[in-house]
């Protein structure tokens, strides 16, 4: 968008100068009729008197062609400073439009740098509280079933696998604060107390 403005104002500014071409070029004619209208007056016969009146009249006639040539100019510079006008406003509104959203993305990203920040250091704290065996086995799990290494067990049913639990191991799943696996797919698993849940 940015560049098309650009554009325009080399467009425009071309404009402009051929405008000031032409009135350079007008002041030179009427400088020339002007000096072939004061040899007019000086002028003793008549075929010189004849042949300069051609000269004016062909002058007159190549300088109101340069005045058409202006005037077309100047409405045509008339009405591209408007386009630009309107083109200028329309690139401030999506500037200030697309900053808005930058800015809003900066403090949503920013947010999330924090919450990834705060997250980590839970990590680190709760990885420092455990054991380097269990952390092993974290991993190993996390890496071999795509970062879902902890699932709960509701109603009997392992929710990573989604294979029922033995009876036995579910009701000491229930009891107990020693972490589990799943015997099918070897999660570490926890109680999901059903009554929570309805």
């Amino acid at each position: 968008m940015q560049q098309k403005l650009e554009d325009f104002r080399v467009h425009l500014e071309d404009l402009r100068s051929q405008y000031r071409e032409r009135e350079d070029k007008l002041r030179q004619g009427q400088d020339g009729l002007k000096k072939a209208r004061e040899r007019l007056e000086l002028v003793k016969n008549n075929k010189e008197y004849q042949a300069i009146l051609k000269e004016i009249d062909s002058m007159e006639k190549k300088n109101g062609d340069v005045e058409s040539e202006i005037i077309g100019l100047f409405d045509a510079i008339d009405k591209e400073n408007g386009e630009l006008e309107q083109r200028e406003k329309d690139f401030a509104g999506e500037s200030n439009a697309y900053q808005t959203n930058r800015n809003k993305l900066e403090l949503e990203m920013k947010s999330l740098d924090e919450s990834i920040a705060e997250c980590q250091a839970r990590n680190g704290r709760i990885r420092g509280s455990l054991g380097e065996n269990l952390i092993r086995k974290y991993e190993a799990i996390r890496n071999l079933h795509r970062d879902v290494a902890v699932v709960s067990v509701w109603k009997g049913v392992c929710n990573g696998c989604h294979m029922n639990i033995p009876p036995q191991m579910y009701n000491e799943l229930q009891k107990t604060t020693v972490l589990m696996s799943c015997p099918h797919c070897n999660r570490i698993i926890y109680w999901q107390n059903a009554e929570e849940n309805s």
